[in-house]
């Protein structure tokens, strides 16, 4: 599986990806609201966009350590990552992590 078809997949059907989003979005507006005087606050495009950065880094960490696993397999490979993904329960694990995820 490659990055993109990963990070695809965690999107459709990680509970985790909604629960990141909310959590992102939600540090994103209380730092805007910090932002005074010479530090322009931000606009709601440009907190999305930021939210979408931080979510792609989340993504491409999670994809390494699956990559580093089991490979990127030129024949398959979206099966054999599935099957390995659903082996080792990472839905739950993930989602249970971004349930538990703080922002400080």
């Amino acid at each position: 599986m490659i990055y993109q078809e990963f990070k695809e997949w965690l999107e459709k059907n990680a509970r985790g990806y909604e629960l990141f989003y909310d959590k992102a979005l939600e540090l994103q507006h209380a730092r805007n609201k910090k932002r005074t005087g010479k530090t322009k606050k931000w606009t709601d495009l440009k907190m999305e966009r930021v939210v979408e950065n931080m979510w792609g880094d989340v993504a491409k960490n999670a994809y390494e350590k699956i990559k580093a696993e089991k490979g990127v397999p030129k024949y398959n490979g979206y099966k054999i990552w599935l099957d390995f993904l659903n082996e080792i329960q990472f839905l739950e694990n993930f989602d249970d992590s971004m349930a538990e995820l703080e922002f400080e």
